[in-house]
């Protein structure tokens, strides 16, 4: 099959971190201009030449102000995500990690907070619910969303 058109697929990394209590935090996301005030993984698009575990740690410390070592991070989940724009979505898992949580981008995020797993808010990202739907699984787990299940994964 010829194509006239390439079609470029973007990359992004969300990181679950958890607590003592096995709550996750999450991050309300504003003023973004997509899924404003729902609930998200502290999360980014990858750089430029940048790996996926150093996209990991750049973002987990910038939207959350807390430090991962790229030694600390296990992926457990691949989401291909085709729905306006494509993307491959990378779930790590933070195992241990140093500071505080605190909002650290305020014109992106309007609150954050810790979350038991059966009891996250209504309003959440698809790729809090695609790792939902795997249980959380600390293996390695693969989702597709389409326009087809976009809805059911957000509302």
């Amino acid at each position: 099959m010829f194509m006239s058109e390439r079609f470029l697929t973007r990359q992004a990394v969300f990181v679950i971190v958890r607590n003592e209590s096995n709550e996750i935090l999450l991050q309300q996301r504003a003023n973004t201009g997509y899924l404003d005030g729902y609930w998200d993984l502290p999360s980014g698009h990858v750089e430029y030449g940048e790996s996926l575990l150093d996209s990991a740690v750049r973002e987990t410390k910038e939207e959350i102000g807390i430090i991962v070592s790229p030694d600390d991070l296990s992926l457990i989940h691949i989401e291909q995500f085709f729905f306006n724009n494509n993307y491959v979505n990378y779930t790590f898992e933070a195992a241990k990690w140093d500071g505080e949580p605190k909002i650290g981008e305020p014109n992106k995020c309007s609150a954050i907070g810790w979350y038991a797993i059966n009891a996250l808010p209504e309003k959440c990202v698809n790729a809090v619910r695609s790792n939902q739907k795997s249980g959380f699984s600390q293996e390695l787990t693969f989702s597709k969303t389409t326009a087809e299940n976009y809805d059911s994964l957000t509302r």
